[in-house]
């Protein structure tokens, strides 16, 4: 999958575009699929998609998964 700023570049990081229509779609599906990678596969994506530098900064880490979760 695209990283979110990629797929809605016209959809900032703290909007409401991300809480209501496609934007909320994506962004619940991006969420999935991204905590459902390995370890491994998570550091290859990031590496590849890194966060632009603005609002995304920290993205990754706030979606990734924990120890006990």
């Amino acid at each position: 999958m695209e990283p979110p700023w990629i797929k809605y570049p016209d959809i900032p990081a703290m909007s409401i575009g991300w809480r209501m229509g496609g934007g909320e779609d994506y962004g619940i599906a991006f969420y999935r699929w991204f905590r459902a990678l390995t370890p491994s596969e998570r550091q290859a994506y990031c590496a590849a998609n890194p966060e632009p530098d603005d609002d995304w900064r920290g993205y990754y880490a706030g979606i990734s998964p924990t120890p006990e979760s």
